[in-house]
């Protein structure tokens, strides 16, 4: 793989300005999730020049403004899914972040990538179509906004030009009288793809009627749209079993009419019409909206500690980068291409991290990154210039072991030992910031992490013993 040049912004006209100097000749990295398997797969598809958006402040953040709401497409999806005002004003769209790849994905995926990579089964796309989202971007010349629906061309394309960058998503705030949901179908459930998802919001009056009704499918259009017909269907009527499943048989007739029958036709058109009805039905109960356990998410410390990280210095494009890892400040050279785990395993000799799938599926590459799981074989080495890193090597020693670690002996959670080191690090993350968690919120926090041996049952007893339960 070649090696291409480095560099990275701290503010939003210095990215703009790069941006206009190297027409076409720039990828721009946030979480990285996408673009380093991208670059793994495709080596000449490695750009010439990497920007590094991450240590830019202003694309932080998720705000209230003008009776709105304001994320900066730096957000991560970790950061989504633990807002209170996402939780409060836009259930749906925290819901989604939830459902995106795992723990270690969502503390690096960010919601623009997620939206400018404009992949069919994006999971934050939905929600933010149904809830009106617009999209600002900005270049060296000027920026422009417009609906989140108008942005995509095709899988893939987006109609922001190369000099231009996402600095803003701004949606109105969800009235009282409206619910909302998101449902996603993946082959599992967690580290899976969206095969299909909705995002569904209805407003309700006084006598319980219908008064709007929103509905958004997921890798069921070209390009993502409300299904206004179906939409139609619902105005004015009292919440019914009937009236729902009419309207997701509309919607999945709507997809066959846009996309025509194709070999997974015969699958998706009933499915997509289920999962339509049962998003309804989850709007119109008006109980508490469903929560979504939010295990391994960083405390505020940590995400307060993540941002000045990023900001406090700008990083070097080549060369030198210095870095605490396991407690003690490092120097060492890096290059534009090379990963966090290459530079753990054969640069630095801490070995406890495994390689293993090298795709962010497996979780035995986990790492903390300022106290938040990540996947080191999805994280560019560049990146922790200035931040605080923590391998299993830091957690214990043989005199002196961690509780976790020797919680795993107690209970035989280690088996054949190659997704221990993993393991524990997601398990330390999620105790760093529920020291008692629920069983459920210990098999979310370790839901990135895979188990050949299968022994997932000794492992969550033995988290859950070093939790003191």
């Amino acid at each position: 793989m070649k090696s291409p040049h480095y560099t990275s912004a701290t503010s939003i006209a210095e990215a703009c300005a790069i941006l206009a100097r190297e027409p076409g000749r720039v990828s721009i990295l946030a979480g990285g999730t996408d673009l380093l398997l991208e670059w793994r797969r495709r080596p000449d598809k490695v750009p010439e020049v990497i920007l590094d958006l991450s240590r830019i402040a202003e694309l932080r953040g998720i705000d209230e403004a003008n009776g709105g709401l304001v994320v900066g497409p730096l957000a991560t999806h970790a950061e989504l899914l633990g807002s209170e005002s996402l939780q409060r004003f836009a259930p749906l769209l925290a819901v989604a972040a939830g459902t995106v790849g795992s723990p270690q994905i969502r503390s690096r995926g960010t919601i623009g990538g997620n939206l400018m990579n404009a992949a069919a089964c994006a999971d934050t796309v939905p929600p933010l179509v149904a809830l009106g989202a617009l999209v600002t971007l900005q270049s060296a010349s000027g920026s422009r906004r417009m609906k989140l629906a108008d942005l995509f061309v095709k899988p893939y394309q987006t109609r922001a030009r190369p000099d231009e960058l996402l600095t803003g998503i701004h949606f109105p705030k969800l009235s009282d009288r409206a619910r909302s949901t998101f449902l996603k179908l993946g082959r599992r459930n967690a580290l899976a793809i969206s095969r299909l998802s909705v995002a569904a919001i209805l407003e309700f009056d006084s006598a319980g009627a219908i008064t709007e009704a929103r509905i958004v499918p997921g890798a069921a259009f070209p390009t993502w749209q409300r299904v206004t017909v179906a939409e139609a269907m619902l105005a004015g009527e009292k919440p019914s079993a009937k009236l729902f499943a009419g309207a997701g048989r509309k919607v999945a007739e709507e997809m066959v009419k846009e996309t025509g029958r194709r070999w997974s036709t015969e699958y998706k058109e009933p499915v997509l019409a289920v999962l339509v009805r049962r998003a309804l039905e989850q709007c119109a109960d008006r109980g508490p909206q469903p929560a979504w356990p939010r295990s391994g998410r960083p405390t505020k410390a940590h995400a307060k500690k993540s941002s000045s990280a990023q900001t406090d210095r700008p990083q070097p494009a080549v060369g030198t980068i210095a870095a605490t890892i396991n407690g003690r400040l490092l120097t060492f050279p890096v290059s534009g291409h090379q990963a966090l785990l290459d530079l753990l395993r054969n640069q630095l000799g801490f070995t406890g991290t495994k390689c293993g799938c090298e795709i962010g599926e497996c979780g035995a590459c986990t790492v903390l990154i300022d106290g938040e799981p990540v996947n080191s074989c999805l994280v560019l080495a560049a990146q922790i210039d200035g931040r605080e890193v923590l391998t299993v090597e830091g957690l214990g020693n043989q005199s002196q072991l961690h509780p976790l670690q020797a919680s795993f002996l107690d209970h035989d959670a280690a088996h054949c030992g190659f997704c221990t080191p993993g393991m524990l690090m997601s398990a330390k993350a999620l105790l760093d910031w529920n020291p008692h968690p629920s069983e459920r919120e210990i098999r979310t926090a370790i839901s990135g992490n895979l188990c050949r041996c299968t022994g997932y049952q000794q492992i969550v007893t033995a988290i859950a013993k070093a939790a003191g339960k």
